[in-house]
């Protein structure tokens, strides 16, 4: 933990806006060519036929740019399912701007179970394609369900939910439960709501776990044969008005008696979008499984309502349904309200406090960053510059805003901070948040945090620990454990390929760890010189490498800390890194995963161990490939167990390796 010193409890934060220019607003913005959708005027999402229905789809939509759309513009299909649809359809007569207009095209439902949707825009005279949303290039889309063909829904968990055996950290729990349960409870909606304020035409489960910090709930479901072809598909998210969900969903399963595996897992937080999984089922081909729908909170469980709509098997009679690469997270279903303003800043400079400023410790210092509001929205004063993750820096976690800002305007955001007492280096990150309580930032879409970077000398020294066996004197100490310096000598590296050595050799296909005494080039563009670990899996899809440690005796307060991100140039990397652990000849568990796609960023890793306290733990770096893991390059800077306090970390004399038993998480499968 990192100490301030008592004036950091009084610190006053600022928004200076004497720098910036007058605000004035951004010119009204103008398109020739732009749809904004009104309404499904038949056939709304998730409707449900059976294959080889004929239906019309009619979408009421307006004009809302400066130019007449003629007989000469045309409806055209763009991507996804065609449902036997034509390919275009022009247009009965012409619309001018501000006029609304019906489009309808005549479809078929596919022979296939499960659920299609077809992507739509318009074509203009010039053969352009434009469409909704805030640049005019979004589609619109039907969606349907295909019922009542042979094998159409292989399994239905919010009908079969009765079945499941459902528990948390309390116990075992019944179905359905009470809304309110402290314990955690489930319960079957039939017409779920979701965040981004659509309602589901299928029955969704509603899973809230148990009420403590990091609480959770499962259902295991009863053993179903799963076939080739078989996919999970689910629209997951947080229950409309739960604005302080955050959770982690996971779809898990067991064979027989086996250990319990997860076969997808993603990061839910309330910020009005919904996601799609689409799962593809067939490496379980032929074995009786047993799923395990769970939802894990992330951090105090309060708040926390998570929703699965519709979440089923689906089987095909016919085609399989599509497979979607795996992208750096799924891609949001779209939820803008035609007409509303968009919230986005992009960053100028840094007025003061440039990246790697040295401040001795415990030292009161200012931040200011320059910023430009880009969105349409006016920043008002119930928006917020606030902490996201990272090293905070002192007390502060949120600031109000003080005045209006709007569209097109330089401004100032300020805030007070203190640099720790023990010597490294340090970065916490900041972002924006509305008046809906929704953070937004920079980046290409505006959900990248900025930050503060520092570095404190001539303050405390981290003291690493020497092996020297059971028995260990205690010494006065803030590092108790360094993973760099133990690498070679505690700890027992592997792969899909079997054991490695240590150091390995840049290249090998097997998976290889070097260390990297003198730092990192890292995908920022900026050198860490902090003793480092470059971890590259298996050079085939889905990948992994690993290192298990010896055990080392956990007391409460103990942290682990690291810098993560991909080595510079390594601009395919894409990997999820864990934190896993074992107890003795207990199952390996998975205690912080987090996945990194090469974007120019690093993240500071803070997590707090006091659950593990009093145990004997084998922890493990793990690295996963997300698909082929040619240039995948992940490097952990300075990863340690912090002992505020200091105290001597006890290290057995061995250290067995255990056998791989994790499974990598693919993502969600985007849709439009």
């Amino acid at each position: 933990m990192k100490k301030s010193t008592l004036a950091a409890l009084f610190l006053m934060v600022v928004i200076l806006f004497g720098l910036a220019p007058a605000a004035h607003p951004a010119a009204a913005a103008t398109r020739c060519d732009w749809v904004q959708f009104v309404a499904d005027v038949t056939v709304p999402d998730g409707a449900t036929y059976k294959a080889g229905d004929s239906f019309n789809k009619t979408w009421r939509v307006k004009n809302i740019g400066t130019c007449t759309w003629s007989t000469d513009y045309s409806l055209v299909f763009v991507s996804g399912a065609q449902m036997s649809a034509p390919a275009s359809v022009k247009l009965s007569k012409s619309v001018a701007p501000g006029q609304t207009i019906d489009l309808t095209v005549s479809m078929t439902a596919p022979n296939a179970a499960g659920t299609h949707r077809g992507n739509w825009q318009l074509k203009n005279a010039s053969g352009v394609l434009f469409g909704i949303g805030a640049n005019a290039d979004k589609s619109f889309w039907v969606e349907i369900k295909v019922s009542g063909a042979p094998g159409a829904t292989g399994y239905d968990f919010a009908e079969n939910a009765a079945s499941a055996a459902w528990t948390s950290g309390a116990g075992s729990l019944t179905f359905p439960g009470t809304d309110g349960d402290a314990k955690g409870f489930a319960r079957k909606l039939d017409a779920p709501k979701l965040e981004n304020g659509t309602t589901g035409t299928l029955p969704g489960l509603l899973m809230v776990p148990q009420n403590v910090t990091d609480g959770y709930i499962q259902g295991v479901f009863p053993a179903f044969r799963v076939q080739s072809g078989d996919r999970f598909q689910a629209t997951i998210g947080c229950e409309h008005g739960a604005t302080s969900c955050w959770v982690n969903f996971r779809l898990q399963y067991q064979i027989g008696a086996g250990a319990v595996q997860t076969l997808w897992s993603f990061n839910e937080k309330y910020e009005g979008m919904v996601y799609r999984a689409n799962l593809d089922l067939s490496r379980l081909a032929g074995q009786d499984v047993k799923f395990i729908l769970r939802i894990n909170a992330a951090g105090p469980a309060a708040g926390d309502r998570a929703l699965w709509g519709s979440p089923q098997i689906v089987r095909g009679g016919g085609s399989t349904p599509p497979t979607v690469t795996p992208g750096p997270s799924p891609t949001p279903t779209s939820t803008s309200v035609p007409g509303a303003c968009t919230d986005r800043i992009v960053f100028v400079t840094d007025v003061n406090v440039p990246d790697g400023t040295t401040f001795a410790p415990n030292t009161n210092f200012t931040k200011t960053w320059r910023v430009k509001n880009v969105g349409t929205c006016t920043f008002n004063i119930n928006y917020y510059l606030v902490y996201v993750s990272g090293d905070k820096l002192g007390t502060t976690e949120q600031v109000k805003f003080t005045s209006t800002i709007a569209p097109n305007t330089t401004f100032d955001l300020s805030v007070n901070l203190t640099s720790p007492a023990a010597n490294g280096t340090y970065r916490g990150y900041w972002q924006l948040k509305n008046d809906k309580g929704q953070t937004f930032g920079i980046g290409a879409k505006y959900d990248k945090p900025f930050w503060v970077e520092i570095k404190v000398s001539g303050g405390v020294t981290p003291v690493p620990t020497t092996p020297v066996g059971p028995t260990i004197t205690p010494i006065s100490q803030t590092t108790n454990f360094d993973f760099v310096e133990y690498a070679a000598s505690a700890a027992s590296w592997s792969s899909g390929a079997g054991s490695l050595t240590l150091p390995g050799t840049d290249g090998d296909a097997k998976g290889f760890v070097i260390i990297r005494p003198n730092g990192v080039n890292l995908e920022t563009g900026k050198t860490d010189g902090r003793p480092s670990l470059l971890t590259v899996p298996q050079n085939v899809n889905n990948g992994y490498i690993q290192g298990v440690y010896m055990p080392v005796k956990v007391q409460q307060g103990d942290r682990f800390q690291a810098t993560i991100g991909c080595e510079q140039g390594a601009t395919n990397c894409y990997v999820t890194y864990r934190l896993e652990y074992q107890v003795g000849n207990d199952p390996v568990k998975v205690f912080w995963a987090f996945n990194e796609k090469y974007e120019g960023l690093v993240y500071n890793v803070n997590l707090d161990l006091s659950a593990l306290a009093g145990k004997d733990v084998k922890f493990i770096l793990k690295v996963l490939a997300a698909g082929p893991a040619a240039s995948d390059r992940a490097v952990w800077i300075n990863p340690r167990i912090v002992r505020a306090g200091g105290g001597a970390t006890a290290i057995p004399a061995t250290a067995t390796p255990i056998p791989d038993t994790a499974t990598p998480e693919p993502t969600a499968t985007a849709t439009p």
